[in-house]
């Protein structure tokens, strides 16, 4: 059983990074349903029942989601409690042993999906539990302070969890509503889900920032579709501040990265008679901070280079060496597209600055950015690799509107929802195959 976490807007993002990580287990194809009846793509519900050949592949799924609450081995469910303890009465004893033994710890939580517990109702159900269940261990209680769990303390090493499904009425909360759960269950938790890691990686904590940085969900959701595991290497062609990459190098990958924009990737530097954004380092020796102190902050590995380039005259060797190729092209939102070019007569440049020479840009078309994309991924990506990036969408969006290469098959495609008017969508591709001359 898996708790979603609910957000509005986002509810495409839950089930495909499900599979997607999934994918990393080679169970892609597990059987899947939402618990709802007549709720076939989990708009009105946050649990899901799926059927996993091991209890290491739930544990791996919950140890890189963000999307997920937590992963859990239902004992026992029904449409009230009678008939989910009737069912944990059922539950085979020798899978029930290993975690009420004596000289163990646990702790039983509870909760709703579409109401709150009272202080009382919450003290009848966990006594209810020790009626239906024989713990034999030690209760040990998480560690609070002003009634917020601290995520330092001990946790028990065996938490059991009473969750039932309310749901929200379509009028929203109000007083006397009919509070009966659709369904309620008695699970053991197997894995808790990373969303504490986007308090870690908030980007108001982060030394270096620039216009474009990449929230930390966002960031951590684009490197799980983009399967970034040690052993892999995952290029950004339009780095910024790198916040793609950090997700990535969290979860073990090696990083490159490339921008046109030499301000953002020298840095700034530390000048208080300047407004923040005008403080870009003049030189190299004025650094005093720019995208690989991200990467110390969080004491991850650096980057094996970033380079100023232009996406849309590659640098790199063509070579199938790249995993995954991950970014947010810069379609004018926040900010516009340049590539290498002049809108004036070219003149020649001194000898003694073309070693420090930067050339001129020109706009960039959002129609170019996307070409020269999809065809650097068909030439750099490895076979099976995958190109991940953002892409803003109007109201009238359909799938028909994806750019296309025949390199590379569409695997998902999920919408965040910015306003009734626009939005974005994390479109991931996969490389089928070497791209041919007349590609």
């Amino acid at each position: 059983l898996i708790l979603f976490v609910n957000t509005l807007g986002r509810l495409s993002f839950r089930e495909a990074e499900l599979r997607a990580l999934l994918e990393l287990s080679n169970c892609e194809h597990a059987p899947a349903r939402w618990t709802r009846e007549n709720d076939p793509t989990g708009q009105e519900s946050v649990f899901m029942e799926v059927d996993l050949p091991s209890v290491d592949v739930a544990k791996s799924v919950a140890d890189r989601s963000v999307s997920i609450k937590g992963v859990f081995e239902p004992w026992g469910s029904g449409v009230n409690a009678e008939e989910c303890w009737a069912n944990v009465a059922q539950f085979p004893e020798e899978r029930k042993k290993p975690y009420l033994e004596e000289g163990s710890t646990f702790k039983i939580n509870v909760m709703a999906y579409g109401k709150a517990f009272g202080e009382a109702e919450t003290k009848r159900i966990v006594e209810t539990c020790f009626d239906h269940v024989e713990f034999r261990g030690k209760v040990l209680m998480d560690r609070t302070k002003k009634g917020v769990r601290s995520v330092k303390g001990e946790r028990a090493a065996n938490q059991f969890w009473w969750m039932e499904d309310v749901g929200i009425a379509d009028s929203g909360y109000k007083e006397g509503r009919d509070l009966t759960p659709i369904r309620v269950y008695f699970c053991r938790e197997v894995g808790r889900g990373q969303r504490h890691l986007l308090d870690e990686y908030d980007l108001k904590k982060r030394e270096y920032l620039c216009t474009t940085s990449m929230t930390a969900e966002n960031s951590l959701l684009v490197a799980n579709f983009a399967h970034a595991r040690p052993g892999t290497l995952v290029l950004d062609p339009f780095c910024g501040s790198a916040s793609l990459l950090i997700a990535a190098a969290h979860y073990g990958a090696a990083t490159m990265g490339g921008d046109i924009d030499i301000r953002v990737l020298r840095g700034k530097e530390k000048d208080a008679a300047m407004p923040s954004h005008c403080r870009f380092a003049r030189s190299l020796a004025d650094v005093a901070m720019g995208p690989l102190h991200n990467f110390r902050q969080y004491g991850l590995a650096e980057p094996l280079d970033i380079v100023r380039c232009d996406n849309s005259r590659p640098v790199w060797r063509t070579a199938e060496v790249f995993d995954a190729i991950v970014c947010d092209p810069p379609y004018g939102v926040r900010a516009g597209a340049r590539k290498t070019g002049c809108n004036k007569e070219a003149k020649p440049i001194p000898e003694e600055l073309r070693t420090t020479h930067i050339p001129g840009t020109v706009p960039y078309a959002i129609a170019e950015v996307m070409i020269d994309l999809l065809n650097f991924a068909a030439r750099f990506l490895r076979v099976g690799g995958r190109l991940v990036y953002w892409l803003p969408t109007a109201g009238d969006f359909t799938p028909d509107h994806l750019p296309a290469h025949p390199c590379l098959r569409l695997a998902y495609e999920c919408e965040d929802v910015v306003t009734l008017k626009w939005g974005r969508r994390l479109i991931t591709m996969v490389k089928t195959r070497a791209p041919a001359p007349e590609d």
